[in-house]
C-alpha cells in the first residue's frame, strides 16, 4: 500500500491489486485504529478519489 493525500490534505491509503486474469486496479482505504475500510470518496471533503488527483 502507498500513502497518498487528497486535495484537502486527508490521508488515503492506495492498494494496487490484480486478479489473475484481470488488469491492475486501485482500491482506496481509510485506516482506523484497528481496521480499515474501502472508500470511493474522501470522507473529509467528499471529492471522488482518483489516483491521478492524489498527491
Amino acid at each position: 500500500m502507498q500513502e497518498r493525500f487528497c486535495k484537502c490534505g486527508n490521508r488515503v491509503m492506495v492498494q494496487y491489486h490484480s486478479k489473475k486474469d484481470e488488469a491492475w486496479f486501485t482500491r482506496f482505504w481509510v485506516m482506523g485504529n484497528t481496521f480499515g475500510k474501502t472508500i470511493r470518496v474522501c470522507p473529509v471533503c467528499g471529492s471522488p478519489l482518483d489516483i491521478n488527483s492524489l498527491k
